[in-house]
């Protein structure tokens, strides 16, 4: 045993009638925390964090502070990621140099109406643009009308040009952004004559003159845009002596390092970034740059890549996290990312631990669009969505899978569960709801009513779809199914793991495969999974995990509703190790919310993990029960148990020290 573990007997021993907080390590940001505190930091619209490393993963999460490691490899591309990042916020891209971009029907336009031709195109800057029309086919005399949304300009002079071609060109000044070109051709005269066709040396009278396509160059004397974002939150000083002064530079910093930091910064480490600038200004390179290295400093610290929570009384193992610590922990565990300016200026004022204030911050936070990072970490995750992604069906099978049913059947779950977050919910529709989210697509897919869209749309489910709920929705029968067939032993798993939290021990080594060629022909799958289960070493296990597998083989193994497998009729009844009987998804649904507090149980434990960044452990299990009694007072609905987690003792209190691990907070 460490010296540290022997270390904390002693205060456990005498404290053991008092609640354990736990120790939180010191907690890494990973990769999605990295990119979103970079994004609400400074405003950057690109993902920095794209290039690092996978992140490593314990208890079922990416976020857990026991396994964030920093490699060389990573601080390497912590520094050239500070650099980019620091670069792209102060010092402003060079002005683009003139380009020509060619619109022509049938490539990039937005319509078209004989003879003329309407596109759409993004200015990258502001500045004076030429438009040059391209005219083709017969050779009568036109002119030719340009309007810039809508704005129209003088009539263009057509000028002949080679091979019969005829160009018009028309100068405009336009505004950066997404516009629309219209070029129109009107008739200037009589006809041209036709002489090959009217001599009788063509059978084919030549075609009206049109539009052919529209050139787009430049652009000329570009306007310097106004500093961006970015920018913007970077130099936040007005001080009268110039935004560029060296007392602006420490208020501009002091700023940015308390966000980045997210607590309050002391004088020396202000001190210590204003030297970045003054050191920069004493070599000659401008203030801008000076800055821009100081920024790379602060994205580089340890205070800004790490959750570092301070122990201000090593004597006092467990104690209260500070203000700003509470609203950084809350910040990470809905938003993957810093806290606002609310939950500071909260924490300044020792606000946020009264219970209607972080009550009211934590609906406000579920509401905000920053939220979703709920869906994309944690339910990407704890129902394994993430998998999906690596799910590759046998074609020669499911002919009919492709990515966009893939991405379809994503999407379905998330706004699934983003639906329970905004709607405050009860938990238990995770289990069994009325609707779902569905496109025309995935609609035909399951054989719902029709939808007319390809803009996926709330649905209510028929009493007869045999959906509702996570549990039948394709992404999680499709990820807990083989490529190329069910697999009632994946799914019984998932189950026992995802909605119960009672994981089975790994499979013993030398277990006899099945024999997949029998599969569906001379033998069902379930009847090779019973003589599977006469070994009794195998029964133990495959006991309580088929049998819940066995409720879904309604299914097969991308989702769809089925009534045979191979030459046998589906047998979807279940009998459970406690006698409990079930038949088909629906009776399934119901056994699992006849134990309504076993699912809250598991989904607190799997939350609570989550948003604490570690592994639990026996002495966690009072404050889970008490947040199972709470969510079960307020209706199960899931803002009652993010608010029962977050005023919890493990979410508001740490351990000085790592207590005596029980093992069962082993990583598996």
């Amino acid at each position: 045993m460490r010296i540290s573990r022997l270390l904390t007997l002693f205060p456990i021993l005498v404290l053991a009638e008092q609640p354990d907080p736990g120790h939180v390590t010191a907690h890494r940001l990973n990769r999605a925390e990295y990119n979103n505190t970079v994004r609400d930091l400074l405003a950057i619209d690109f993902q920095p964090a794209a290039d690092f490393p996978a992140d490593d993963s314990g208890y079922g999460f990416d976020n857990i502070g026991d396994v964030l490691s920093l490699s060389p490899i990573l601080m390497e591309k912590y520094l050239a990621a500070a650099e980019k990042i620091a670069k792209a916020a102060i010092l402003p891209p060079p002005l683009p140099q003139p380009t020509m971009v060619r619109h022509g029907r049938g490539e990039n336009r937005g319509s078209t109406k004989a003879p003329g031709l309407i596109v759409s195109h993004r200015f990258p800057i502001e500045g004076d643009y030429t438009f040059v029309s391209t005219l083709v086919y017969r050779p009568d005399p036109v002119r030719l009308n340009f309007s810039l949304d809508g704005h129209p300009y003088p009539a263009a002079n057509v000028q002949d040009g080679a091979d019969n071609w005829r160009t018009a060109e028309v100068h405009a000044h336009v505004s950066a952004g997404q516009h629309t070109l219209d070029a129109e051709l009107i008739p200037d005269g009589p006809r041209a004559p036709d002489p090959d066709f009217e001599s009788g040396k063509s059978d084919k009278p030549l075609r009206d003159p049109m539009v052919g396509n529209i050139e787009i160059r430049g652009p000329y004397h570009p306007v310097t845009p106004p500093p961006s974002e970015s920018y913007r939150r970077v130099f936040t000083c007005s001080d009268p002596a110039g935004p560029h002064s060296l007392l602006c530079a420490r208020v501009d910093l002091a700023n940015l390092a308390r966000r980045a930091y997210r607590r309050p910064v002391t004088s020396a480490e202000v001190d210590g970034l204003v030297r970045f600038v003054q050191m920069a200004l004493d070599q000659g390179d401008s203030f801008d740059q000076g800055m821009q290295v100081a920024l790379a400093a602060i994205l580089v610290s340890p205070h800004f890549l790490f959750r570092i929570e301070e122990q201000p009384d090593p004597a006092k193992p467990s104690h209260d996290i500070s203000q700003f610590e509470l609203a950084t922990r809350l910040s990470y565990f809905l938003w993957s990312s810093m806290p606002d300016e609310e939950l500071f200026q909260l924490a300044a004022q020792q606000d946020l631990r009264k219970p209607q204030v972080r009550e009211s911050q934590v609906r406000r936070m579920l509401a905000d669009p920053k939220s979703k990072a709920l869906v994309d970490n944690f339910a990407g995750q704890w129902l394994q969505l993430r998998n999906l992604d690596r799910i590759q069906p046998d074609p020669d099978r499911f002919p009919n899978f492709n990515d966009d049913l893939r991405r379809d059947m994503k999407r379905e779950t998330e706004l699934f569960f983003q639906s329970i977050i905004r709607e405050d919910r009860s938990i238990l529709d995770f289990i069994d709801a009325g609707y779902t989210f569905a496109n025309a697509r995935l609609a035909k897919f399951y054989g719902l009513p029709e939808v007319d869209s390809n803009q996926f749309q709330r649905v209510q489910l028929p009493p007869d779809s045999h959906r509702g709920g996570v549990i039948t929705q394709a992404a999680i029968l499709t990820a807990s199914s083989f490529p190329n067939r069910t697999s009632p032993v994946l799914r019984g798993k998932w189950i026992l793991e995802n909605i119960l939290n009672a994981p089975p021990p790994p499979p013993p080594p030398d277990v006899p495969n099945l024999d997949e060629k029998a599969v569906g022909s001379s033998a069902s799958l379930r009847q090779q999974l019973e003589a599977h289960r006469t070994n009794p070493v195998c029964n133990a296990c495959h006991a309580s995990m088929d049998p819940l597998g066995f409720g879904l083989e309604n299914f097969d193994a991308i989702g769809r509703w089925r009534t045979k497998d191979g030459n046998f009729p589906i047998d979807a009844t279940g009998k459970l190790p406690n006698g409990k009987t079930f038949d088909g998804p629906e009776g399934l649904k119901q056994i699992l919310l006849s134990d309504k507090s076993a699912f809250a149980k598991c989904l607190a434990e799997k939350l609570l993990t989550y948003a604490l960044g570690r592994g639990l452990e026996d002495y966690d299990q009072p404050a889970i029960q008490s947040i199972v009694t709470q969510t079960a007072a307020s209706e199960y609905r899931f803002s009652a148990l993010v608010e029962a987690i977050v005023s919890s003792d493990p979410f508001q209190m740490a351990h000085a020290l790592a207590p005596v691990q029980s093992g069962k907070g082993t990583n598996p």
